[in-house]
C-alpha cells in the first residue's frame, strides 16, 4: 500500500482558515484541494485498492482535486465538467494535460451527449451542484451511462448549502462505502464534508 499521506503531504486542503471564509463569504476563496485530508488519504487508497483507470469530475472549482488525482494515478482517460465560476473569485482553473473538459452545466442536453461520447468510466466523483434537485440530477443523468461507482462530496450535509447532498445519499439504495473522518485540520472531531461511493447492488 502507497503512503498516500506522505505523497499529499505538500498539498494544501481545506483548513480552519477555508472554513471560517467559506462561513463569512460562501465560498472557499482560495486555490486548494476542498477536501478533509483524511477523506481525501481515504479515497486515495480506495481508489488504488478498486483498480479505477478512467475519472470524471463535475465540478472542479480550480482543479487541484483531479489534478492531484491523475498526477499520482495516471489515469488511462481523465475528464471534467464544470461552470468555470472561479474567474469571478480572482482565481484560475488549471486542469491535467490530456483531460476531455466540458463547461458548461452538467444538467443540459450538451452535456449528455458529451458524457455519452466518453464512454465507460470507473468513477464518477460528482461535486458541482449541492442543492438536492441538483445533486439527484446529477446522480440520474449520470447512472443511465456506463460506470463502475459514482461519488458525492459533501454526504454529511454539515456545511451550509450542502444538506442536499447529505438528503439524496440517505435516500440512495445500493452498495455504499463512506468516508467520514474528523476534520483535523479545520479544528473540528467531525466531518464537515464527507465522501460517497456508490454502485447499485445490480452491478
Amino acid at each position: 500500500m502507497r503512503d498516500f499521506r506522505a505523497e499529499l503531504r505538500h498539498e494544501k486542503c481545506w483548513d480552519a482558515g477555508t472554513q471560517a471564509h467559506y462561513e463569512a463569504y460562501g465560498h472557499p476563496g482560495e486555490d486548494c484541494l476542498l477536501q478533509n485530508r483524511d477523506e481525501l488519504v481515504a479515497l486515495c487508497e480506495w481508489i488504488e485498492a478498486h483498480d479505477i483507470r478512467s475519472y470524471l469530475e463535475i465540478g472542479v472549482w480550480t482543479g487541484r482535486l483531479i489534478t492531484t488525482l491523475h498526477r499520482l494515478f495516471h489515469f488511462d482517460r481523465v475528464a471534467a465538467c464544470d461552470i468555470n465560476c472561479v474567474p469571478m473569485f480572482g482565481l484560475q482553473m488549471r486542469l491535467p494535460f490530456g483531460v476531455n473538459y466540458f463547461e458548461g452545466s452538467s444538467h443540459g442536453p450538451e452535456y449528455l451527449a458529451w458524457r455519452e461520447g466518453l464512454g465507460p468510466i470507473d468513477l464518477v466523483m460528482i461535486d458541482g451542484d449541492h442543492t438536492y434537485d441538483g445533486v439527484r440530477r446529477d446522480f440520474e443523468n449520470n447512472r443511465r451511462f456506463p460506470h463502475r461507482y459514482l461519488a458525492f462530496h459533501d454526504i454529511t450535509g454539515n456545511n451550509a448549502q450542502t444538506e442536499g447532498v447529505a438528503r439524496l445519499w440517505a435516500e440512495l439504495a445500493g452498495e455504499k462505502t463512506e468516508l467520514v473522518f474528523p476534520h483535523h485540520e479545520a479544528g473540528v472531531g467531525h466531518s464537515w464534508m464527507g465522501i460517497g461511493i456508490w454502485r447499485s447492488s445490480g452491478d
